[in-house]
């Protein structure tokens, strides 16, 4: 019976542990976004892998932040909320703007989130199951692309592969192979890893094209990206709800491509035949199925990789990430003031508030025989039930003498009043100075952000025309190619008339040369 309730313990204290781990999440993602989107703003002109790696760290901190919360959620005491208390008593002090209204707040959504624990792991967990489906087919896919239809290409590319891991330094063993399963390069497998690349493509494209493809690919392998993927796919599929996580990660798919497409640059120093391989593995995909992506990258990321390699330029952030980023900070100050307003103990304690006291003047003339009046110190706008008369001891006055009441500080309430509403309009003027900066800024990132996609369309029409061009040039080559043929059969055929006329003439001469010799012979038989 024992075993039984401490078992009950723990699978409550389980559950209690993972639904906070969920619930907390969000804001550490939103937290770690944040972060991410000033560490790119601050690196534009930094390196890819230096980017690559800021962006990792951020990946691992939330890894990191929702284990430690599992485990500090999980060693605490369990609180036993009262929520009927939390729910009915407090339902009408939720739009109270005050301490007390937002302290009622948060423990009504502490107390409903504990005592629904279960349903909001089973809410999960029913997502889960969906997000882990859809990973195991991708799974399954790689391993039927491993071993289905593929072949050895020929020896030329094998000894290539293994000259081109010497020049990474990669001492792995790495199998090339051709498969009719897959529409775009990728590589599968870490400790073994394999390059597939689609069968065709290598005798269809030029060598130096063929090459620049292999050597992104083993970029991947050098930097061992394949691992990495693999806990990304797994922490997307557990927080999967999370938008925080999941646009750090694709910050980290992004670095990563461009990474390897720097170490492929390194060592061809081509930028047009790689540009060219990225748009010709494209094309090839698009007549295939909608596999993951692995070479040529998604639309929006080719586009941008290819302008990244034209201008030397890193990504900034879009105007979509900006409103994303803009609503995450809004979110954060909304839990950090609730969190602190939470944390109040007392509000109005008599002991620490301070009144605050007007002190006046007062000219008092008595007249003669009347006493003259004490003066008095009066509290202005009390926040205290009690109030305090402090009198000043008094002195006897000659008669039409004006007594005048020292004060003790030199400022009237009109006084305070001047010096509060200038106070006031001075903030408000740095807020509006500060408020016409901020518009300049966001105008200039606008106008900025408008520059950026300009010079992207160019270098996307640039990168058409190109391709263009080349087909155009493929075609003409292609068609002198057939002119050649056609010459060189009629230069066959007018060779094979030239000797049939060669022959031609030499019977027509033998012919003319038979009748002179007939009547010689004929004047020889008549003489005998």
């Amino acid at each position: 019976m024992y075993l039984l309730l401490n078992t009950n313990t723990i699978s409550h204290s389980l559950i209690q542990a993972f639904s906070w781990m969920l619930i907390h999440s969000l804001w550490q993602g939103l937290l770690l976004s944040v972060m991410s989107a000033v560490v790119m703003f601050l690196t534009k002109k930094a390196s890819a892998a230096v980017r690559y790696n800021l962006v990792l760290v951020q990946f691992l901190l939330f890894v990191g932040a929702c284990l430690f919360t599992f485990v500090w959620e999980w060693n605490r005491q369990p609180v036993t909320p009262e929520l009927g208390n939390a729910i009915g008593n407090r339902a009408s002090q939720l739009l109270n703007l005050n301490a007390d209204g937002i302290r009622a707040f948060a423990n009504t959504c502490i107390g409903y989130f504990t005592a629904n624990a279960p349903m909001v792991v089973l809410l999960w967990f029913v997502f889960f199951l969906f997000r882990s489906v859809q990973m195991m087919r991708g799974l399954m896919f790689i391993h039927t692309a491993k071993h289905r239809q593929v072949s050895e290409p020929v020896g030329y590319w094998k000894n290539r592969v293994e000259l081109l891991c010497e020049k990474l330094q990669l001492k792995r063993a790495v199998r090339l192979l051709e498969s009719g399963y897959v529409k775009i390069p990728m590589v599968i497998g870490h400790l073994k890893p394999v390059i597939l690349i689609p069968a065709g493509l290598v005798a269809g494209l030029p060598p130096e094209q063929v090459e620049a493809v292999l050597l992104h690919e083993l970029a991947h392998i050098r930097r061992h990206d394949y691992f990495v993927n693999f806990l990304q796919t797994i922490a997307e599929t557990v927080f999967f709800f999370n938008p925080g996580l999941l646009w750090i990660s694709s910050l980290l798919r992004d670095e990563r491509e461009n990474c390897c497409d720097d170490i492929a640059l390194a060592q061809t120093k081509n930028k047009r035949d790689f540009i060219q391989a990225l748009i010709s593995f494209k094309e090839h995909s698009l007549y295939g199925a909608n596999y993951a992506v692995a070479f040529p990258g998604k639309k929006n990321q080719l586009l941008q990789r290819v302008s990244r390699i034209l201008g030397n330029k890193n990504k900034t952030v879009t105007q979509g990430d900006k409103a994303f980023l803009i609503s995450g900070v809004v979110i954060l100050s909304a839990i950090i003031a609730t969190a602190t307003i939470a944390q109040i103990r007392e509000v109005n304690n008599p002991g620490n508030d301070k009144a605050y006291v007007y002190k006046q003047e007062r000219h008092i003339t008595p007249s003669a025989g009347v006493q003259p009046v004490a003066p008095v110190k009066s509290v202005d706008k009390p926040k205290q039930p009690k109030h305090r008369n402090i009198a000043v001891a008094q002195k006897p006055v000659a008669a039409n003498e004006n007594v005048i009441i020292a004060n003790t500080e030199p400022r009237s309430p009109q006084e305070q009043l001047e010096a509060d509403a200038k106070l006031a309009k001075q903030q408000a003027e740095k807020e509006s100075q500060q408020v016409s900066a901020d518009k300049t800024e966001y105008n200039r990132g606008q106008e900025q952000a408008r520059r950026d996609q300009e010079h992207a369309k160019v270098d996307q029409d640039q990168a058409r025309r190109d391709q263009e061009q080349a087909k155009r040039d493929q075609e003409q080559a292609m068609r002198d190619q057939a002119q050649a043929k056609l010459d060189q059969e009629q230069a066959e055929r007018d060779q094979v008339q030239a000797k049939r006329d060669q022959e031609q003439a030499r019977r027509d001469q033998a012919q003319v040369s038979k009748p002179k010799t007939e009547p010689i012979k004929s004047k020889v038989s008549v003489q005998n």
